[in-house]
């Protein structure tokens, strides 16, 4: 799958721990060291998160 697919996994929701997929993506971002990020809307919560951050 590519990243813009909306079947992509993200990651998960540091709040419940529900998995977060592209299409819960809101914002794309790029860091300073050019990795891409996302700020997603979590399918179980409804908490804003960064998924590929979540510990």
């Amino acid at each position: 799958m590519t990243p813009d697919d909306p079947e992509t996994i993200r990651g998960d929701c540091s709040f419940c721990g529900e998995t977060v997929t592209g299409r819960h993506a809101i914002i794309h971002y790029e860091t300073t060291g050019g990795d891409p990020g996302v700020w997603a809307e979590c399918p179980g919560c409804g908490e804003i998160v960064d998924p590929m951050n979540a510990q």
